[in-house]
């Protein structure tokens, strides 16, 4: 029976289905067009690295199989933009000695000394064919992450893990701020996509860009609180009472997982520029008394001064109050102490960190970064000296 002509007309109507999609392919047609766009944009200009959640979670480690042979280990590209790339096998080979350094940029910048190092204390210990050194030097990393780091590099097979970290106590919580570590996972799966990816990018380089001009403009200015930028949050005394406990006990705890596994561990004092610090926040007349004291050449009383007031700011650099908690935890862990912030005190002229030994208010220049290092090397050396491999 043939259909009258208003159920032909209704036949006709295309399906609910149809409809939604007749309707929503233009949407798809364009965003396929702009995806595509975007992934064409960063074959010209690859993403900037990302570090998401910041190493406050273990869910991205900071070393995955190589894929051109899953039997070595590359850092992540992800924590390219905070760590050294490097690459080493998995199973440690037999014969070789091998140093996971542990700390923060100070540690990421002894990548020259890492590579020169091994040739000069090998022949002090010719039972091994190898002295290797993995770089765990994680840019603005405190104790916090740091101990997410050691508990991932021990099952790497070190023999030594040589620790040097103090700086980064106070800064570590503003990162932890920035890091959004809810969103992580959303990011991860995000970052699939060309133009989340690309419009991310425009974000950052606006960011970085307007990071640079602020800091232009700070090296620029003449008061000690204006060369360094301040923390968005004002931490109470509880607070710093609680940092500071934190660095005691993440300290503890990464001594105690190392020695467990039966790795030989070492700690290092940190020393501070005490010429040219970083003080934000600080009365610019309390730094001058300071600089007043070391221009008539009372540099001991100046020194002693300079001490007092960075152990009671908040700060990026360490304090008496860290190297005093190393000390502590080196001597309750009955494990050797590199007194790196000694050595680097008897080596200036007048015995202040700051005068010739430094690039900035905490970071060593080659000669100190040459001290760093010359400090843990007999300990190294003595205790592996006469041991089989």
């Amino acid at each position: 029976m043939a259909d009258t002509p208003a159920e032909a007309q209704e036949r006709a109507k295309p399906g609910l289905v149809k409809t939604v999609v007749y309707s929503l392919l233009p949407a798809l047609l364009l965003l396929a067009l702009v995806e595509g766009g975007a992934r064409v944009w960063l074959l010209f200009r690859p993403p900037i690295p990302v570090d998401v959640g910041q190493g406050f979670t273990g869910r991205i480690p900071l070393f995955v199989p190589d894929p051109t042979n899953f039997d070595y280990r590359i850092t992540h590209p992800q924590k390219r933009v905070s760590f050294q790339t490097q690459r080493f096998l998995a199973q440690k080979p037999e014969g070789t000695l091998r140093i996971a350094a542990l700390g923060e940029s100070s540690v990421n910048y002894l990548d020259y000394e890492f590579s020169v190092w091994p040739d000069r204390i090998q022949p002090q210990m010719p039972q091994y064919d190898d002295i290797e050194i993995i770089n765990c030097g994680g840019l603005s990393y405190g104790s916090h992450r740091l101990t997410l780091v050691a508990q991932e590099v021990l099952a790497y097979e070190p023999d030594v893990l040589m620790i040097y970290m103090g700086h980064n106590e106070f800064e570590e919580l503003e990162q932890l701020q920035l890091a959004n570590i809810k969103a992580a996972t959303l990011q991860t799966t995000a970052e699939k996509l060309g133009i989340f990816v690309l419009m991310r990018d425009i974000q950052a380089r606006r960011r970085i860009a307007g990071l640079e001009e602020a800091k232009e403009e700070r090296m620029l200015a003449d008061s000690v609180p204006d060369t360094s930028r301040a923390w968005g949050h004002e931490f109470t005394p509880a607070e710093v009472a609680e940092r500071m406990d934190n660095f005691q006990r993440n300290l503890t705890n990464i001594i105690r997982m190392a020695k467990e596994q039966g790795v030989f561990v070492v700690i290092g004092t940190v020393p501070s520029n005490l010429i040219k610090p970083s003080l934000p926040g600080v009365d610019p007349q309390q730094w001058a008394e300071v600089e007043a004291m070391y221009a008539r050449g009372a540099w001991d009383a100046g020194k002693k001064r300079a001490m007092e007031i960075l152990m009671h700011t908040i700060r990026h650099q360490s304090s008496d109050k860290e190297n005093g908690i190393i000390r502590s935890v080196a001597a309750a862990e009955e494990v050797p102490l590199a007194d790196v912030e000694q050595a680097v005190t008897d080596a200036e002229p007048n015995h202040v960190p700051g005068q010739t030994l430094f690039s900035d208010h905490c970071h060593l220049n080659p000669q100190g970064n040459r001290i760093l290092v010359d400090t843990y090397e007999p300990i190294i050396v003595q205790h592996f000296s006469g041991a089989k491999p």
